[in-house]
Formats: structure tokens, C-alpha cells, sequence
């Protein structure tokens, strides 16, 4: 009997250790998994820091380059035009591009919308007018007297109202146009393109010719825009301008503003 209650007292103390040993196990294993969530939960932390950051980054370069395109662009405005009122509430540091021909004025902006007023082209008044959302946005627009206008969209495509001449170069080039003018006749036009090169036809003025022909017909321009009354404004891709052709007053508004000059139509 004695040993009997020996033998029971050491199973009773070996039960006692066993379930000691699994509790102390469990509570290990507890542990560890916690350490191992609390470090996963930090690593996950650490990472939408991360992330947060990042893009906190790339929202802040995003904005300076905005900053930096409006600045190219131009964020304000100086202007003699019909329906000039109109424009200036329409103008703002959102507009991607602007132009004037014949008695309209166009706009564009960053989101994709536009605002006009009167006497725009017909087909591209009804190329824009109720355009789908769904539909690439307008995203460069030249305009010009005798319904003349070229427009681009965010796919690449473009539509123009133009000479012979001007639709066969725009058909046959492998370059990308950056901007498109129109001159007094139908037949004036001068085309750049993305790479600097340039080509015009008609009867530009002369004084835009000479700066051609002194600058040895370098192909690195950033701009052209003429007039109906032969004024021409023409920029080069290293930030220098040229303008002339035009009114006392309106060249002595120019010399007032010269050094911020962006661009001119």
C-alpha cells in the first residue's frame, strides 16, 4: 500500500510537471507568435510609412512640375481682343493652350475642358462642341483667319482646315508638330515641330524672315506665331524670343513685359 501511494504521488507530481511543462510551452509559443505579430505589424508600419511617403514624393514632384509647366505656359495675361472680358474670366494658370484668329479666341485646360467665344471655326466649333468626356482631350489648338485651325488630341491625332501645301507637309512628316500658325493669306503657314525643326509656306513677314536667315536657319525653335497684319512672334528652344510686325502700342506693351513674355498670338 505504501508503495501503491508512492507510485500514485509521483504519477500525481509527473501529471502536475507534464501540465506545468504544456502551460509553460503554450505560453512560449504565445509569445513568440506575439513577438512575430508585433514585428509583422511593424514591418506592415514601416512599409505604408513607406508607401505614405512616397507618395507624399512623387505628389509633391507631380505638383512642381505642374508649378513648373504653368510657369512655362504663362499664368497671366495681356490682351486686345473681342470679347476680351470674356477671356480674361475665362483665363486662368490651368490653361494648356490659347488661341486667337479671325474675331475668336480658344482655351483649353488641364482637365480636358475648353471655353471659347464667337466666331470659332465652324468644324472645329462642331469637332468640340458636345465632345464625349470618354473621347482623348484636346490638348493643343491654333487658330487663324479665314476659318483656318489646327487641333490636337492626348492620342496624337489631329484635324486642320488649311492650304495644300500645309495638309501634304502634315501628311508626309515623321516629326510630331508643336505648334501650327497661319499668316494673312490662306497660303502663310509655319509649322514646328517637337524636335526644334520648322517649315512655313506663303509670304511670312520679312522681319521674321531676317531672324531666320541671321540665326543660319537653325532648327531650334520652341514657337512661331503670326498675324493677320504681319505680326510674328517667334521663340527658340533656349528661351530667347523675337517679335515684330506690330502697333506702336502694342510693341510698347511688349518692352514693358519682355523679360516675362511666354508666348504671343
Amino acid at each position: 500500500n505504501e508503495l501503491q501511494k508512492i507510485q500514485n504521488k509521483r504519477a500525481t507530481v509527473q501529471e502536475i510537471l507534464q501540465d506545468f511543462e504544456q502551460k509553460r510551452e503554450m505560453e512560449r509559443k504565445r509569445k513568440e507568435v506575439e513577438a512575430e505579430m508585433k514585428h509583422k505589424a511593424q514591418e506592415e508600419e514601416a512599409e505604408r510609412q513607406q508607401i505614405a511617403k512616397k507618395k507624399q514624393e512623387e505628389e509633391a514632384q507631380r505638383q512642381a512640375l505642374i508649378a513648373a509647366k504653368r510657369y512655362g505656359r504663362g499664368k497671366g495675361i495681356r490682351y486686345c481682343l473681342i470679347e476680351g472680358d470674356h477671356v480674361y474670366k475665362c483665363f486662368d494658370e490651368t490653361v494648356t493652350s490659347m488661341a486667337c484668329g479671325g474675331n475668336a479666341t480658344i482655351l483649353f485646360y488641364e482637365g480636358g475642358g475648353w471655353a471659347w467665344t464667337s466666331g470659332l471655326p465652324e468644324q472645329l466649333h462642331n469637332k468640340l462642341n458636345g465632345r464625349q468626356e470618354t473621347l482623348p482631350a484636346p490638348t493643343y489648338v491654333a487658330v487663324g483667319s479665314q476659318d483656318r485651325y489646327y487641333v490636337s488630341f492626348a492620342d496624337g491625332k489631329s484635324q486642320w482646315v488649311g492650304c495644300d501645301k500645309m495638309t501634304d507637309l502634315l501628311y508626309s512628316t515623321n516629326r510630331t508638330v508643336k505648334t501650327v500658325a497661319f499668316g494673312e493669306d490662306w497660303c502663310t503657314y509655319f509649322v514646328v515641330f517637337e524636335d526644334g525643326w520648322w517649315q512655313w509656306g506663303g509670304t511670312i513677314p520679312p522681319g521674321l524672315s531676317d531672324i531666320i536667315n541671321r540665326r543660319k536657319k537653325r532648327g531650334d525653335l520652341e514657337c512661331v506665331s503670326l498675324g493677320p497684319n504681319g505680326e510674328y512672334y517667334l521663340e527658340a528652344k533656349n528661351g530667347r524670343a523675337w517679335w515684330g510686325g506690330m502697333t506702336d502700342e502694342n510693341l510698347a506693351i511688349a518692352s514693358e513685359h519682355c523679360n516675362t513674355i511666354q508666348f504671343m498670338d
